[in-house]
């Protein structure tokens, strides 16, 4: 008798096993409860449900954009975060394709957004070469405490940075991340000239 219960449950288990994986095959539950999570979610999402062929996006400048006006370029939330994080970061965006510097970001979306962006950059916030510690300097995307450090050593034993050929004469930072950094560092240097006529 009790063989006969072992038979039936086994093949209930096995008709069981046979619908389930009719219903719901492997591919779509590993998609459901995949670790790497929701951007790769989101994405996968968003190009399945969302035709942009006929669409015309809205233009749109990114440095003073919040997140309900990025939600108007019909992206990916989680690239709505992201921009908005790298543009703190930054302290502004100086070309819309800095957004390929984001870790991830989809080139297909860069080439359908990019034309329709601009960019103020009189928003950008100057990066306080003359003020900030190695710390804070270090906080900048370009910078490494390396680098930062070297910045606050020439600071400490040539005085503030007054122009862009001060900046150049360390020798520590790269040319090609001076050449990044100086839409970073203009209001520094309009700071040291509009501050240092003034008598104390």
């Amino acid at each position: 008798m009790s063989i006969l219960i072992w038979i039936s449950l086994a093949v209930f288990y096995l008709t069981y096993k046979e619908i389930a994986a009719f219903y719901y095959p492997t591919s779509t539950l590993f998609i459901q409860y995949d670790s790497l999570a929701s951007e790769t979610i989101d994405t996968a999402l968003f190009q399945k449900n969302t035709n942009f062929q006929n669409e015309q996006i809205v233009s749109l400048e990114i440095n003073s954009a919040d997140s309900t006006d990025l939600l108007k370029l019909k992206i990916p939330g989680y690239l709505i975060s992201k921009i908005l994080v790298y543009r703190e970061q930054l302290g502004g965006y100086s070309n819309s394709f800095q957004l390929l510097e984001i870790y991830h970001f989809p080139e297909y979306i860069f080439e359908r957004i990019h034309s329709t962006l601009q960019v103020n950059t009189s928003l950008i916030q100057p990066l306080g070469i003359n003020t900030k510690s190695e710390e804070e300097l270090a906080l900048h995307p370009y910078l490494s405490f390396k680098e930062a450090k070297a910045i606050v050593l020439f600071r400490k034993n040539n005085g503030e940075f007054k122009t862009q050929d001060d900046f150049n004469k360390i020798i520590a930072i790269p040319d090609e991340t001076k050449d990044r950094l100086k839409p970073y560092l203009a209001k520094d240097y309009q700071s040291y000239a509009n501050t240092s006529g003034k008598s104390p």
